[in-house]
């Protein structure tokens, strides 16, 4: 039997193109997201790369001057004509320090490291609503395990995007993050009382923190839902396999 395609039957022969550019696409879209992926861990490594040796440089020049400025303070420290320079020096070497921590911290969370995914979390979500002045819940699983550190890092910029969209968007009260392991893999949730998105399709378009968002978890093989309405706040629910 002859499973060839007839060039004299238009039909079918349309039908074989419409299969091989489908299946172009697939190859092509897979490709995408494998270079999105790569692209991803190599930003990562690097800025943990750059957060360590702003750590070891920036620590090596704060650490002595303020040890310096110790010595200093218990001998002129007491002498009027003195005393306001070092007091003021002193809090700018303190400003110093707080803004490379914070700088290290925004490259690559120490907690990240050091204590895992769900501490991570637990410090991002406590303090963003905190300054925000917004009631978060958080709901960690039990059963999570540590990941792999490309993993983590993705879970938790995921994390810190969709908090990011809700206090700069949202105009909510209120914002539950729910993160547990399932059969399927790993899930993470969120959901709000906000304002809603009333164009989904242009938000999709139009909002790179979205957009980004889905990009990530395609790259890492996940599935993006998100369901919203005006006025209904909005949820998000992203699945990664494990």
């Amino acid at each position: 039997m002859n499973s060839s395609v007839s060039h004299d039957n238009p039909q079918e022969l349309g039908e074989v193109q419409l299969r091989q550019l489908v299946s172009q696409l697939r190859e092509e879209n897979r490709r995408l997201a494998e270079l999105s992926a790569f692209l991803q861990a190599k930003t990562e490594r690097e800025k943990a790369s750059l957060a360590r040796e702003l750590h070891d440089s920036l620590g090596g020049i704060l650490t002595p001057a303020k040890m310096d400025l110790a010595w200093l303070e218990m001998r002129i420290g007491n002498e009027a004509a003195y005393a306001d320079r070092v007091k003021r020096l002193s809090a700018l070497i303190d400003e110093g320090i707080d803004l490379k921590r914070r700088i290290i911290e925004k490259l690559r969370p120490s907690l990240l490291d050091h204590l895992g995914l769900a501490a991570a979390l637990q410090w991002h979500v406590d303090d963003t609503c905190r300054k925000a002045k917004i009631n978060c819940k958080l709901l960690l699983s039990d059963t999570m395990e540590r990941l792999t550190p490309d993993l983590e890092i993705a879970l938790y910029r995921l994390v810190q995007e969709s908090i990011a969209n809700v206090v700069e968007h949202a105009q909510a009260k209120n914002v539950e993050l729910r993160v547990e392991r399932t059969g399927e893999g790993l899930v993470l949730a969120v959901s709000d009382d906000g304002v809603g998105i009333a164009d989904v399709d242009a938000a999709r378009n139009l909002s790179r923190g979205l957009a980004g968002m889905v990009n990530r978890v395609r790259s890492l093989g996940g599935t993006f839902d998100l369901d919203t309405r005006p006025q209904s706040g909005t949820r998000i629910r992203i699945l990664v396999p494990l």
